[in-house]
């Protein structure tokens, strides 16, 4: 932005006043403006007359007209509105004076302040890189005294208009462009204007003391804007997208507002932030200032709503595990949702490897790991004064009233029994606010001004949840040259949806993308850090009823129950700073995903499969995606079939895109070179022949008819072996069946190198479902040249032509009809070893199937702009 240059001679300000009504209160308006003339400042007045209807008004201008000659312009219009009278004026006033400074809009019932003249000179030499100068309020007709934001702060601006428009504002703001919406005929077009202002990267400042004196009467224009708020505001919203969106209110909110302060230690050291990844040290001494201050005056000072107290290490551990973000975001969820005076966190590790949490911790006999304690709880308590109450606070059990969660996960929480506990941290903290020099200030009143329409410092952490309807706000600052997406899933586990969704992040990942998971459950997390890797983040919405399916039916699919009130709200406030979200079977995202849509965000849902009834009735995730069609800007489906199937129910083409599965994990062509090869040896032929069932032991994946394979396997050619691989997930259809005493059962296998190692090892694969997508377990069976024999369902034929690289078996009579290929292929090994050549050229990667759908991101997902300026605020306390 240019800066007036360094000038001699006074700066030269034009008063610019509207009229429609009011000639006698116009006539001391216009009478205030002539006294400040003599300063040499204010140089010109023009008054435009919108219309007004009584002779009187122009007979009043006719009058002074007269008397200021060609200090005084004005202009007669026929009734356009507030903002077409204020746009002549301003087009007039540049047009009469090319040397002209500044602009200073006048109400015509409001007067100019005694001096306000030297007032404005002294601004405008003074802060050369303000734009725009608002003033402090004094009235009259009412009495009242307000003061006003010392510093523009667009984050603030977004709350609430902070600027009157009786403000006095550079030339250059106008030369840029910028003129009141004429469209807006109802009130607020001077919060739209500042507004437009921030946008253009200008900036202003309070001129802390009144400009103007301000008429005050019971009705008014701004008393009707009032009765309209929530339109005005809506209109708002729409028209200022760049800034009421989550992403943009985020980035203000941590320029100069941090939500959260991490106290660790027995050092108790300090940082506050938003986005834990972008912390900024705060000394102690400092730290337990800024509480106070923000005690004694919050409409001046600022302090973190949530303080975080932590045992030492265990940021760190969370930030290894990824759950970091998503543990503030609780933290700060549970706060607002179901407030305690303390919240505990217990940290544990996971001893299968995987992650769950538990919401409901009670109060244990152990020492959490981490609190969080609301900073108005905090000083509550400084208020109460208690020392003895606050010397107790390391108590286990504790005394206070308390909520409690505990988080698994696989790494080792080590380093975190030793040094101060979080309790000791809490303590310690408490009682140097108890003891603060700075306590005393608390008696004392540091302004003579009311507040007015200043906001509550308390009140910003509430700003970025306008735009996405009270939900709590994601902790996540924008990457530079970067977009953010979600892949969002009911369950994280070793199911094929969770490794596709795993697998397509890997390749977004390497598109230069930012992945994050969110599981909308409470559900645990149980799968390989192979699928984790892509994340950035790794996030639990901890509803319990997400997963309830109690709800209306669609299509004879039930939807839950989910998703009113906070809940919805609290998802839109997670996923409403994202760029995209990719929702894969989360019926509960549904209820939220056209406002998210709406809101900028593009949305995209996953489908895998049509499930089958015990009676053949299709149900399920696609069945619910064509009721929200509407919400979803594309639909990826696993299958060429299942593309199909959701074209003719209704969903158009043009929304509908195949991201064809691929093997669940990648292999090296030289690895994968070794593994067939290896199978084209003599030794391999003359070896008993190996079967494998791989998937969950579940009555979909047809588990009662691979304990049948099994016994005809054992009683028909007992030199065959049968190893079953997984576990159950959805049922324990497989717990209650008998077996061969020779069935080998592995459990469930994680990771890539084990996969291929149990490939490696293997025939023949079996896969009986009972309704499929496009099973991962096939896909990468043939690339290790394992020949695949499924049940015909799903689109099982989109990866396997029977009899060449595979075999599909009717439903009917599915086991026997796996036997006696088994046994066919047992007898014919040269054919045996033709099909697991023929398997292992089928094999596509994903890196070809995501191309489509990294082409439509490309061409869908918005520029990166140059940010909206910060206009960070620098802490000011009113003692020192």
């Amino acid at each position: 932005m240019q800066h007036s240059p360094i000038r001699l001679v006074p700066p030269q300000v034009t008063v610019v006043i509207p009229v429609k009504g009011h000639p006698v209160l116009l006539d001391d308006a216009i009478a205030s403006v002539r006294r400040e003339m003599a300063e040499g400042v204010i140089l010109r007045l023009v008054v435009v007359n919108d219309g007004c209807a009584y002779a009187e008004t122009r007979q009043c201008l006719d009058d002074w007209q007269a008397r200021m000659g060609s200090q005084m312009l004005v202009l007669h219009h026929a009734n356009g509105g507030l903002s077409s009278a204020r746009n002549r004026g301003i087009e007039a006033a540049l047009r009469m004076d090319p040397g002209l400074d500044a602009i200073f809009l006048l109400d015509s019932d409001n007067l100019l302040a005694e001096r306000a003249g030297l007032t404005m000179r002294h601004l405008l030499e003074t802060h050369r890189d303000q734009d725009w100068f608002y003033p402090e309020f004094d009235f009259f007709g009412q009495a009242g005294n307000y003061r006003t934001e010392p510093a523009f702060s667009p984050l603030l601006q977004a709350e609430a208009n902070q600027c009157d428009a009786g403000s006095l504002i550079r030339r250059r703001v106008f030369d840029a462009g910028l003129r009141f919406d004429e469209e807006m005929r109802q009130g607020y077009e001077d919060w739209d204007f500042w507004l437009q202002a921030a946008k253009a990267g200008f900036t202003g400042r309070s001129a802390r003391r009144p400009l103007l004196l301000y008429r005050k009467r019971p009705a008014s224009m701004l008393s009707h804007s009032h009765e309209v708020d929530q339109d005005l505001r809506r209109f708002l919203r729409r028209k200022h997208a760049w800034l009421f969106n989550p992403a943009a209110l985020v980035a203000l909110e941590a320029a100069s507002f941090p939500r959260f302060a991490l106290i660790t230690g027995e050092g108790r050291q300090v940082s506050t932030c938003v986005d834990p990844d972008h912390q900024t040290p705060v000394a102690t001494p400092e730290f337990e200032r800024m509480v106070l201050a923000a005690m004694a005056d919050p409409h001046a000072n600022h302090a973190p709503a949530h303080m975080i107290f932590l045992r030492e290490g265990v940021e760190d551990y969370l930030r290894t595990a990824r759950l970091l973000h998503g543990v503030l975001w609780n933290f700060e969820r549970r706060a607002l949702r179901n407030p305690h005076d303390l919240d505990l966190l217990f940290l544990d590790r996971h001893p299968s490897g995987g992650h769950d949490i538990a919401t409901d911790s009670g109060n244990p006999d152990r020492v959490p790991d981490a609190i969080c304690l609301r900073l108005s709880t905090a000083q509550d308590w400084v208020r109460r004064g208690a020392e003895d109450r606050l010397r107790q606070l390391d108590l286990v059990p504790t005394q206070e009233d308390v909520s409690s969660w505990t988080l698994r996960a696989p790494a080792q929480v080590g380093g975190l029994t030793g040094g101060a506990a979080a309790g000791e941290v809490l303590r310690g903290t408490m009682l140097a606010l108890l003891r603060s020099p700075y306590l005393g200030a608390l008696q004392t009143g540091w302004g003579w001004r009311h507040p007015g329409a200043a906001i509550s410092r308390d009140r910003t952490v509430q700003i970025p949840r306008n735009a996405v309807d009270g939900g709590v706000t994601f902790p996540l600052l924008r990457a530079p040259g970067k977009h953010d997406i979600a892949m969002v899933l009911p369950i994280f586990n070793i199911g094929g949806v969770e490794r596709v969704a795993a697998s397509i992040a890997r390749e977004l990942v390497a598109a230069g993308h930012r992945l994050h998971l969110v599981v909308l459950s409470d559900r645990p997390i149980d799968t390989d850090a192979w699928s984790l890797e892509p994340f950035t983040t790794i996030t639990w919405q901890p509803d319990t009823d997400a997963l309830d399916w109690s709800g209306e039916e669609f299509l004879g699919t039930a939807e839950p129950r989910w998703g009113q009130g906070a809940e919805g709200a609290d998802l839109m406030g997670l996923l409403g700073g994202m760029d995209a979200v990719i929702n894969a079977h989360s019926a509960a995202l549904h209820k939220v995903a056209d406002r998210l849509r709406r809101r900028g965000v593009l949305m995209i849902d996953h489908e895998h499969l049509v499930e089958r009834s015990t009676y053949g009735r299709g149900y399920g995730p696609p069945q619910l995606a064509l009721a929200y069609e509407q919400a979803y800007d594309l639909f990826l489906t696993c299958s060429e079939g299942l593309l199909g199937w959701m074209h003719a129910n209704g969903v158009p083409r043009e929304k509908l895109m195949p991201v064809v599965n691929a093997p669940g994990y990648p292999m090296s062509r030289a690895e994968q070179g070794f593994m067939t090869a290896a199978r084209a040896t003599a030794r391999t032929r003359r070896q008993p022949l190996r079967v494998l069932f791989l998937g969950r032991l579940d009555k979909q994946k047809g588990i009662d008819r691979v304990c049948a394979v099994a016994h005809a396997l054992s009683d028909q050619a007992p030199r065959i072996t049968l190893s079953v691989a997984g576990r159950a997930i959805v049922e324990e259809d497989g717990a209650t069946l008998s077996w061969p005493t020779e069935t080998r059962f592995l459990g469930a296998v994680r990771g890539p190198a084990a996969i291929s190692e149990l490939l490696g090892q293997t025939d023949i694969l079996i896969l009986p479902s009972l309704y499929e997508g496009l099973p991962l377990s096939v896909l990468e069976a043939q690339r290790c040249g394992v020949v695949p024999i499924v049940a015909e369902a799903g689109a099982v034929r989109e990866a396997i032509e029977d009899g060449h690289n595979g075999f599909v078996v009717p439903q009917l009579d599915c086991a026997e009809q796996m036997v006696a290929r088994i046994l066919m292929l047992d007898g014919d090994r040269a054919r045996l070893a033709a099909m697991a050549q023929a398997a292992a050229e089928t094999s596509r990667t994903w890196t070809q199937a995501t191309e489509g759908l990294r082409d439509w991101l490309d061409q869908r997902l918005p520029e990166f702009p140059a940010p909206a300026p910060a206009h960070a605020v620098r802490p000011r306390y009113v003692f020192s």
